[in-house]
């Protein structure tokens, strides 16, 4: 009997609304100590999906780190012509469509394993958003969902997971 997607994907997904604010996102992200969720619409359809990768890039382009900026910026702490100046606006009230990506990798639960492997693989990405026939999210499967399938792999991170890789590298 062939395995499905079903079979091993999580079910508690954390969705965001896409008209939730950026700040929002970051404390889901920082409380549920997640690396990415789907971004949802009001009718809860997939419109996108938001990563630690996304936000650190807007921050980063909205000159969070001070290396650039709006042409007019509200207030600038230091010296502006400074390599430590920073340019600040109201950034907290930027909308998480903003900032997600809208194109999203999904797979169906009805799937196969071996399909989702195969377009994870393809596509480069290390989890896929699981949807329903109306792009409802339903579910994620990871990568790490898949290798806990391959014979030997759970029982050896198990026996491994109490070792510390790094007990006797010198420093």
């Amino acid at each position: 009997m062939k395995r499905r997607v079903s079979d091993v994907m999580t079910t508690e997904v954390i969705t965001i609304l896409q008209d939730h604010e950026v700040h929002e996102a970051e404390r889901l992200f920082l409380t549920h100590q997640i690396h990415g969720a789907p971004i949802v619409d009001l009718e809860g359809r997939l419109v996108g999906v938001l990563t630690q990768t996304d936000l650190i890039a807007w921050h980063y382009g909205n000159a969070v780190d001070g290396t650039s900026f709006f042409t007019e910026p509200t207030l600038w702490i230091g010296d502006r012509g400074s390599d430590h100046a920073l340019g600040v606006s109201d950034i907290r009230n930027a909308r998480v469509s903003e900032v997600m990506t809208p194109i999203v990798h999904t797979v169906s639960p009805g799937e196969s394993i071996k399909t989702a492997a195969e377009q994870m693989i393809r596509n480069h990405v290390h989890r896929l958003v699981v949807t329903d026939d109306e792009h409802r999210v339903v579910g994620i499967v990871s990568a790490l969902d898949l290798l806990r399938l391959i014979p030997g792999v759970a029982m050896r991170i198990t026996n491994h997971s109490s070792t510390n890789v790094f007990d006797g590298l010198s420093g």
